[in-house]
């Protein structure tokens, strides 16, 4: 298994994916937080990462809007939120991200050689649009980032059990990808899924993360019995986890 489940009394159950590189903390939060941010609620999210992780940090979130668009994140005296984009990335240390998702898929990116550090909201609407290989880009041209040195993150999500989309999904997959057919999945009743977390993985193969740095944490939002806000499931509860990343 290459996750572990921690009781905090701060947010209750967190999954931490393994390994996390010294001096880095990445973890996602579960149904026992609402994932609401306030001053508080941030104040207790860094204080998971001071206690688990010996990581002093504070949290920059943004206002996501299922686009394509990568800011970076700057620490400061306290929390505050980016406007719209839906990706977060940092070399400077003291800095936490964190990323709200209720199914879609967070990719989170660790440099450990050059210090960088990024989180990805990407729902269908953004991996369309190629959010993590813009996100990569973006790296490439204003940090160090090496890929090849880095560790990459699939965190929980709506999977491919669960993820039924209607054919016009499809077809923009289709047109933004060209081997997009091989992550349908038409055996699953009449409508075809969609396998998200395989085309990300194919992605950043193809951008130089190694396969023993590309860590899928495997788990569904949506199914029966799963431990995490699931907009799908529960529309009404409103919920997000959080995916949190600091140095």
């Amino acid at each position: 298994m290459n996750y572990r489940i921690v009781a905090t009394p701060q947010l209750g159950r967190i999954v931490i994916p393994a390994p996390v590189p010294h001096g880095f903390a990445l973890y996602y939060t579960t149904l026992d937080f609402s994932g609401k941010i306030d001053a508080p609620n941030a104040d207790a999210i860094v204080e998971v990462a001071r206690e688990h992780f010996t990581v002093e940090a504070t949290l920059t979130t943004c206002s996501q809007v299922h686009g394509f668009a990568a800011r970076r994140g700057t620490p400061g005296d306290a929390w505050r939120e980016c406007d719209t984009c839906d990706a977060l990335w940092s070399t400077e240390r003291k800095t936490a991200l964190g990323i709200k998702i209720a199914d879609c898929l967070p990719v989170t990116l660790v440099d450990p050689s050059h210090r960088v550090i990024a989180n990805i909201h990407s729902g269908w609407r953004g991996a369309v649009q190629k959010i993590t290989a813009l996100t990569i880009d973006s790296l490439w041209n204003e940090t160090r980032f090496d890929a090849t040195t880095s560790y990459a993150y699939l965190g929980p999500s709506i999977r491919v059990c669960c993820f039924e989309v209607g054919e016009e999904v499809v077809e923009q997959f289709q047109l933004a990808f060209p081997d997009a057919d091989r992550y349908v999945d038409r055996s699953r009743g009449a409508k075809p899924h969609l396998d998200l977390a395989a085309l990300t993985a194919s992605l950043l193969r193809a951008r130089g993360i190694a396969d023993d740095r590309l860590i899928d944490t495997g788990l569904c939002t949506r199914c029966d019995g799963s431990i995490f806000h699931s907009f799908r499931r529960d529309p009404k509860r409103g919920g997000r986890n959080l995916a949190v990343v600091a140095q």
